[in-house]
């Protein structure tokens, strides 16, 4: 058994753009593992025909859902541990991350209770018709069954990240990722041994996955970090905590919710265009995910970065790393879209070769493309306030972007442009709300003018 890491902050002092270099690589990589579970699935369903397609691209938004939930917690708890251990309170970050698993596992399992069963109710407010019903009660019906096995990684491994350690966590999720494209069509098309299981069999692939991740994230939170304890041994200490957790999960659980809801109310309008604008708009999402790999893996790498530094004091150091950060995105998203306006079709066509998705497909990414501006910055926002213990400013935002702006407009517009107002709306949504949160940003908080460190 390896030696326990002794627990130190490591991202207070050395070149800050180097920092957010180590963390972001490792991390996106993660992150590109997770979307690899999409990536794969969306591809290997794809071939099974276009009603299958839709039928995945209308569940998309509930995964999301229970994503935020783990992610509100591991956000609300990586702020409290990468804060304590800036400050070099050691026994502070055992405390949060032991308690915060248990919580986590005891909403996600209320959760999965009610899902499974609710899966037709749920699927036909979002528009689903009796063609693809079947298709979802056969993935959803495994698929509730083991969100269990999604909240400890999730919320574990921003444990572990905000310790500063990134590689880890990716390397995992690389592992499982590798297991799903391997599993993936051995179960969906019945191939050697294996029964014929279709979109079940996708929903099983990613089943074995998460229970991989789950194994790897406890051993290390456990024997390699030594930050796991017996959470019923204080039990005052562990409702102390659970306030502290739910004080700042709630609004940044709510932050993230937001926008599966949005997707969900989304999936309805484009319903009305037919199920192959549906598998179109399916394909389209995964590829807008998959382009924002190195956003997103940016965006939450400034978690554990700017945790360490505020505990430590060193705000010098949070504002460069905010100025490194929010240029990205501009560059990102200018790449993304010329890639898109010369390839699209060919990207879609990966995934189903059907001329009317394919063309949905590429209606929707030339449209939405270049909102990664925005949201890439939002992102970067969303991190920062919550790692600061600040999520309510994070859920003014999202509330704003999709309620004040998307919906409203995306209901407007369609009237004139079908669908492509649907997608218009959404890249408005990205564009001024990106814009707002950075000026929000810079004039509050600790973004001044200030002595380069």
């Amino acid at each position: 058994m390896k030696e326990r890491k002794q627990l130190k902050a490591n991202l207070t002092s050395g070149d800050v753009l180097k920092h957010l270099v180590s963390l972001t690589l490792p991390m996106s990589f993660g992150v590109f593992t997770i979307i690899g579970f999409n990536l794969a699935d969306t591809f290997f369903v794809g071939q099974l025909g276009s009603t299958e397609l839709a039928a995945m691209a209308f569940t998309f938004p509930i995964p999301m859902i229970v994503g935020s939930i783990s992610f509100g917690i591991g956000a609300a708890t990586s702020s409290f541990t990468s804060r304590a251990l800036g400050s070099g309170n050691v026994e502070k970050v055992k405390d949060y991350t032991s308690y915060s698993l248990l919580l986590a596992i005891m909403i996600v399992t209320v959760v999965a209770i009610v899902g499974f069963l609710t899966i037709e109710q749920q699927f036909r407010l979002m528009g689903a018709d009796d063609t693809v019903m079947p298709f979802i009660k056969e993935y959803m019906s495994i698929w509730y069954l083991t969100t269990p096995f999604i909240v400890i990684p999730m919320a574990g491994n921003s444990v572990i990240r905000s310790l500063g350690d990134t590689k880890s966590p990716a390397i995992v999720m690389a592992v499982a990722g590798l297991v799903n494209v391997i599993i993936d069509p051995l179960l969906i098309f019945g191939i050697g041994p294996f029964p014929e299981l279709r979109l079940q069999g996708a929903a099983i692939a990613t089943a074995v996955s998460r229970v991989l991740t789950l194994i790897a994230s406890l051993y290390m939170l456990h024997y390699r970090y030594g930050v796991l304890k017996n959470p019923f041994n204080n039990l005052t200490k562990l409702l102390t905590v659970w306030k502290d957790i739910i004080s700042l999960a709630i609004p940044a659980t709510l932050t993230n919710i937001v926008t599966p809801f949005s997707i969900a109310i989304v999936t309805k309008m484009v319903s009305n265009y037919g199920n192959k604008v549906v598998a179109g708009f399916g394909v389209g999402s995964r590829i807008e995910s998959f382009m924002a790999i190195f956003l997103i893996g940016l965006s939450a790498s400034l978690a554990p970065f700017v945790g360490q530094n505020f505990g430590a004091k060193k705000l010098q150091r949070i504002n460069k790393a905010l100025r490194y950060a929010n240029t990205f995105p501009l560059i990102w998203a200018s790449i993304c879209f010329i890639v898109i306006f010369f390839a699209s079709d060919y990207i879609s066509s990966i995934f189903n070769s059907d001329p009317l998705v394919i063309a949905a497909s590429r209606d929707y990414l030339l449209i939405i493309t270049i909102g990664l501006i925005g949201n890439g910055i939002l992102q970067n926002v969303v991190n920062v306030f919550n790692v600061l213990g600040k999520p309510k400013i994070s859920l003014v935002a999202n509330v704003f972007k999709m309620f004040i702006i998307y919906l409203p407009y995306a209901l407007i517009l369609q009237g004139s442009y079908n669908h492509y107002g649907i997608y218009m709306a959404g890249l408005a949504a990205h564009l001024i709300t990106g814009l707002l949160a950075y000026l929000y940003l810079k004039k509050t908080c600790f973004i001044k003018k200030a002595v380069e460190a």
